[in-house]
Order: C-alpha cells, then sequence, then structure tokens
C-alpha cells in the first residue's frame, strides 16, 4: 500500500511540474517534461523487489512495447482535436490506446523488437501531427484548484493501473504503465483551456521527450540483472536525464 501511494504521488508530482513548466516556458516543454520516466522507475523498482531484476527486466520490456498505446493515443487525439471537443477527443485516443494495448499484449517481444515497435510508433505518432498552424495562447495563471484537480485525476488513474498490472503479471504491468494516463489529463486540460494549437505543441513536446523514456526502460532491461538493481537505476536515471536535456536543446 504504501508503494503505491509513491507511485501515485510521483505521477502526480510529475504532472505538477508539468504544467508549472509550461506556464513558464510554454506547452512544447510541459510534453517533454510530462515524459520523463518518474512514473515508470518507482514502477520497476517496486518490481525488482517485491520480485525480482528478471521481473523487472521483462516489465521495462513490455513497457517499451506498451509506447505504441501512447503514441496511438497521442495521434488520435490530436487529429480529432481540430473538429472535436475535449469529450470526443479523448474518447476516441483512449480506443485507440485500448485497441493497440490488446494488439500488442498479445505479442511476443524481445528487447530489440519492443524498441523497435515504440521507436517506430512515436516517431509515426509524431510525423502525424497536425502542422503548426497559428501562435499558441500564452498560459496565463491557473485557478487555484486546476493544479489540484489534476494531480489528484493523475494519482487516481495511477492506483487503478497500478492494481490491474499487478494482478495480471509483469508483461501487462509494462503495458499499464505506458498507457495514457498522464498524457490524458495534460491533453484534456490544455484542449480545453487553451484550444487545438497548444494541445498539438504539448502532444509534440511529449512524443519528442519519450526519447528518454526509451532509454531509461532500455536500460533497466540490459543492465538490471547484470549491474543489479542500484547501479541499473543510476544508470537509466542518468541516462534519461541527459536525453531530456538533448531533446529540449534540439526541439523544433
Amino acid at each position: 500500500m504504501l508503494e503505491l501511494v509513491l507511485v501515485s504521488t510521483l505521477a502526480a508530482t510529475l504532472v505538477g511540474l508539468s504544467t508549472l513548466a509550461g506556464r513558464r516556458w510554454g506547452h512544447e516543454v510541459a510534453g517533454l517534461v510530462g515524459a520523463f520516466p518518474l512514473i515508470v522507475g518507482p514502477v520497476l523498482l517496486l518490481t525488482a523487489e517485491r520480485q525480482d531484476a528478471a521481473a523487472a527486466a521483462r516489465t521495462a520490456v513490455g513497457t517499451l512495447l506498451g509506447l505504441v498505446t501512447l503514441s496511438g493515443f497521442a495521434l488520435v487525439y490530436a487529429r480529432s482535436a481540430g473538429r472535436s471537443h475535449w469529450p470526443a477527443s479523448l474518447a476516441l485516443g483512449w480506443t485507440a490506446a485500448a485497441a493497440l494495448g490488446i494488439l500488442v499484449g498479445r505479442i511476443e517481444a524481445g528487447l530489440l523488437g519492443a524498441l523497435a515497435a515504440a521507436a517506430l510508433s512515436i516517431a509515426l505518432a509524431r510525423a502525424g501531427l497536425p502542422r503548426r498552424q497559428g501562435d499558441e495562447i500564452a498560459p496565463p495563471v491557473l485557478p487555484r484548484w486546476e493544479l489540484p484537480v489534476r494531480m489528484a485525476l493523475t494519482a487516481a488513474l495511477i492506483v487503478g493501473l497500478t492494481a490491474a498490472g499487478e494482478r495480471f503479471g509483469p508483461a501487462v504491468a509494462g503495458i499499464l504503465a505506458a498507457l495514457p494516463t498522464l498524457a490524458s489529463v495534460l491533453a484534456v486540460f490544455t484542449h480545453a483551456r487553451f484550444g487545438h494549437v497548444a494541445l498539438v505543441s504539448m502532444l509534440r513536446g511529449m512524443l519528442g521527450g519519450l526519447a528518454g523514456f526509451v532509454v531509461f526502460c532500455a536500460l533497466i532491461a540490459v543492465l538490471v540483472e547484470p549491474a543489479g538493481v542500484p547501479t541499473a537505476f543510476a544508470l537509466a536515471t542518468v541516462a534519461a536525464a541527459l536525453t531530456q536535456l538533448g531533446a529540449e536543446r534540439i526541439r523544433v
């Protein structure tokens, strides 16, 4: 129970940090910050401690494969948001994510296959986003209630998905960890408050920032058994942070 509280708290914190970053530097940076593996890291660490390093490695591979669902959500939401309000876009995005989740859940993929699926889906989703049109609405000061609500919704989603992942095993847990929980919260609030242009900018930043997420999971899958849990997680975290910094410098 304590571990679940920790994971949900970290997820809510990441939403808060992403929201604050968006207010300061714009929606694309908000998406990039939201892609940092602050949620999946504790999930994999808890898997290693509760089970073993091999289970953590399998969950990391499942998470990479599950990024296909996040990419599908981002693409479908962004394409539908230009003509639909957020409820319809959210429903279509989650429908796409669920369908892709069922599909990848049936695939027996090793690390290389999962890496290829993650990289290809992210690249295709980012290329398929609507082109930039017009200027973003500058993020104003948010109402006092909005940040706590964003964080509370994220925590609730994480609790539900973590419980489901623990019930169905490492592969499913990995896929569930990659589902667009945090992306959903950020997408809905950005879309409703700032419009389609800002939404697409946020999703573009998030998809670009997933490079650090991919690096983190790949290094855990490779290193956690031979190098041990502390070394693997330390190296993966540093590598993910450096990758995120690089993505911020080259974002267009």
